[in-house]
């Protein structure tokens, strides 16, 4: 494919993404995606055969674009230090878009889990690899003696996504950050996190 197809295409994912974000997937129509896109429809379908092809490829796009966010996150000195700063982050990333459109996979596993098996199976996946990421800096943790090892770190990390994803639900909702700062402050005082950090002295307050 040339540059300027390349392109084209991103562009594409890029206008279907901040649609689906808005609206939902049901409710974003081809001629949406052209509008925002600025592209003639003939480009769309040149691209992409359909629109559940046009979904499909844009959520696995932002999917790498999560991970990469994921991993950029997890960073620091130690393991509870990684978690800390990953709460930040998302916090901190929710904030910068006035908390809305909340989490589109969170967002598509609400609107599609019972009418489309191809879009909830990229969301599965998804939280299924994020858990797994969670999990094994929580063991990382678990072995430095920086957070509580009586839970297992599985369980641990099934139950940050479950609930960070309501946090982000009920931000969008309110318009404001402090369900998902609650959230994050359960997940502090739940793991027991032994690190030094502004984010512990804000918990306190909760």
């Amino acid at each position: 494919m040339s540059g300027k197809g390349d392109l084209t295409k991103n562009k594409i994912m890029k206008a279907a993404v901040k649609l689906i974000f808005q609206k939902g997937i049901e409710a974003t129509s081809i001629s949406d995606i052209v509008k925002e896109a600025g592209v003639a429809k003939g480009s769309v379908f040149f691209h992409f055969p359909d629109k559940q092809t046009l979904v499909s490829e844009a959520l696995k796009q932002y999917e790498n674009k999560f991970f990469i966010f994921l991993e950029q996150s997890l960073t620091g000195n130690t393991p509870g230090e990684r978690l800390i700063n990953f709460f930040e982050n998302v916090s901190k990333t929710h904030k910068e878009r006035n908390y809305t459109g909340g989490c589109i996979f969170g967002n598509t596993a609400l609107e599609m889990a019972d009418k489309n098996e191809i879009f909830t199976g990229i969301v599965s996946n998804v939280f299924k690899k994020w858990v797994k990421n969670l999990e094994e800096v929580i063991q990382e943790a678990v072995k430095t003696g920086e957070i509580r090892k009586d839970i297992k770190p599985g369980v641990l990390a099934a139950t940050i996504v479950a609930a960070l994803e309501g946090g982000i639900m009920l931000a969008r909702l309110e318009k404001c950050g402090d369900p998902l700062e609650k959230s994050m402050c359960a997940f502090v005082k739940m793991l027991d996190i032994k690190t030094q950090s502004r984010k512990e002295e804000t918990c306190l307050n909760y």
